[in-house]
């Protein structure tokens, strides 16, 4: 990628979370002005007829575009195999395992051993017929800055090509092929933050092209009176919000509105705000450039004892060790020290 293009993306990454930090007016800002790609790992697939792979279950994240061609894909978040055509991407979150192949009956091979054909991070494949090409990825995130996405995702993203959500997501992977193909100074942070970008578009895609959860905080989000209560909050999470201040920002009744947050949130409005506020002082624990005190001032709590008896009800330890942990090791989704990327793929 050219000096310029690469710069370019950085920049736009960073842009985007220096203005969610800056006027954080919904979760989803909230969750990815923190979140960060642990590791990431992108490879190209060019495939031909006949061809067949299996993935098995892993740590971390799982994602593959089609780019052209077709295949079809079977796994356990699906009852019936999906058939992809070109420009469609499919996102696994929990590591599942699954199958991916051309058509019912072609072989299928490890993906151990499909990777013993990477070469220049491009994989050849098949036996010389019709051609399909893929780029397929893994990645992992935080598990603390993920843990409120990964509480009301589906454990697959399916996005569709032609919706009008999914052209970012074409772009990134544009860029992503590029920057893999080249390998040149900076890839390795530039891959993670356009892995960071492209899951981010690819949520927003599954909000608007998939049907969303009747409760948690993605459905407060949705409803066209409560989402104006829910801005409010993570614009300021340190302000004195009570039951009337938040219900006359969503223009409704004190009682009108406790009754409709709790069965949208599935909780209370101001356990709702206690366990975002607790979310923000843990990622701001981790890191590591304000004392306890501060960050208990940051989140609206003037007493660092009543601070503390908080965050321990709703992350299970205290402040303190909460810190001293971070301080040791990171904390990535799905954890594996004897992993090693290179077979996650594809």
């Amino acid at each position: 990628m050219p000096l310029i293009q690469l710069e370019t993306s950085i920049f736009f990454v960073e842009s985007y979370k220096y203005a969610s930090e800056r006027c954080r007016l919904d979760p989803l800002s909230e969750i990815c002005a923190s979140m960060r790609v642990e590791k990431a790992l992108f490879t190209r697939v060019e495939a031909t007829s006949p061809w067949g792979v299996r993935s098995p279950a892993q740590h971390g994240f799982k994602l593959a575009l089609l780019v052209r061609g077709s295949c079809v894909l079977t796994t356990r978040a699906s009852a019936t195999p999906i058939t992809l055509r070109g420009g469609d991407v499919f996102i696994a979150l929990d590591g599942t395992a699954y199958e991916i192949y051309d058509m019912a009956g072609s072989a299928l091979h490890d993906c151990a051993e499909v990777m013993a054909a990477l070469i220049d991070d491009t994989i050849v494949i098949g036996g010389g017929g019709a051609a399909s090409t893929l780029i397929s990825g893994c990645f992992e995130l935080d598990a603390h800055d993920a843990a409120p996405l990964m509480s009301v995702l589906p454990s697959m993203l399916l996005l569709r090509a032609g919706e009008e959500s999914n052209r970012a997501i074409e772009d990134l992977l544009v860029m992503l092929a590029r920057e893999t193909a080249r390998r040149e100074m900076g890839s390795d942070a530039t891959i993670a933050r356009l892995f960071e970008l492209l899951f981010i578009h690819a949520v927003r895609a599954c909000s608007e092209q998939q049907a969303l959860p009747t409760t948690g905080w993605l459905a407060v989000t949705a409803d066209p009176h409560l989402k104006h209560a829910a801005r409010a909050m993570h614009r300021d999470l340190a302000h004195e919000w009570t039951l009337e201040s938040l219900a006359k920002v969503a223009g409704m009744s004190r009682s009108a509105f406790a009754a409709r947050f709790k069965e949208k949130a599935g909780q209370t409005a101001l356990d709702y705000l206690i366990r975002w506020r607790m979310h923000k002082a843990a990622h701001l624990i981790r890191r590591g450039d304000l004392s306890l005190n501060e960050v208990a001032e940051h989140i609206g709590y003037q007493s660092e004892a009543a601070f503390n008896r908080m965050f321990k009800r709703e992350v299970g330890t205290t402040p303190g060790r909460f810190k001293r942990a971070s301080r040791s090791a990171l904390n990535p989704v799905h954890p594996s020290s004897h992993h090693h990327p290179t077979s996650e793929v594809p």
